[in-house]
């Protein structure tokens, strides 16, 4: 998938093994959307550019309706991870979008630190693999995190990703050393949510 729209839309929810929801973003408020990265601003932001301050309403109303207009084109798409019970907190978030390569889509996670150490962002993964894995067109899907981000860079091995390369990157939070870690999942082998734990 280059810069162009897939012909069939991932699902707009996605039930994870364990009781939680990735949820298209704009099923889920602003409210809950804020609080959560505003509590969570000196975790999420270690390694989220987009999580350096507590965001504001405006900001958010913005990148919430980029986010669905992007959706709807097919171009990219935004979750956040709630409980299955519940639209009104946000446990974490994901999300799928194009790499600049035909066929491939790449994929990115994060949890807020009260629900860290539970295997969620694992779950997240690997269900936002499988969902773009069965995409029409998409052959491949990749990971690319810091190599300083060990807790993330921890994921994409569990999940049948391989390791193609480590590529400088220009570091877009403090906390990053500027070596990319570019993973694949190609579909082979196990499928990744079988994997997860």
């Amino acid at each position: 998938m280059t810069e162009g729209s897939l012909s069939r839309l991932p699902r707009e929810n996605i039930e994870l093994p364990g009781g939680a929801v990735l949820r298209r973003r704009s099923t889920v408020s602003d409210d809950a959307f804020i609080d959560a990265v505003a509590a969570d601003v000196g975790h999420l932001g270690e390694w989220l550019r987009w999580a350096q301050h507590p965001p504001t309403r405006e900001e958010t109303e913005g990148f919430r309706a980029e986010q669905d207009a992007d959706w709807d084109a097919g171009r990219s798409f935004v979750y956040v991870l709630t409980p299955a019970d519940r639209f009104d907190k946000v446990l974490g978030g994901g999300a799928m979008f194009p790499n600049g390569e035909d066929g491939v889509l790449e994929i990115g996670y994060w949890v807020c630190s009260p629900a860290t150490g539970r295997g969620l962002a694992t779950r997240a993964a690997a269900a936002l693999t499988e969902e773009g894995l069965g995409l029409p067109g998409i052959k491949a899907m990749e990971i690319h995190c810091d190599q300083a981000n060990v807790r993330s860079a921890g994921i994409p091995p569990r999940l049948g990703y391989r390791l193609l390369r480590i590529e400088p990157d220009e570091p877009q939070t403090a906390a990053e050393a500027g070596q990319s870690m570019v993973w694949r999942h190609d579909g082979a082998g196990p499928r990744p949510l079988l994997q997860a734990p």
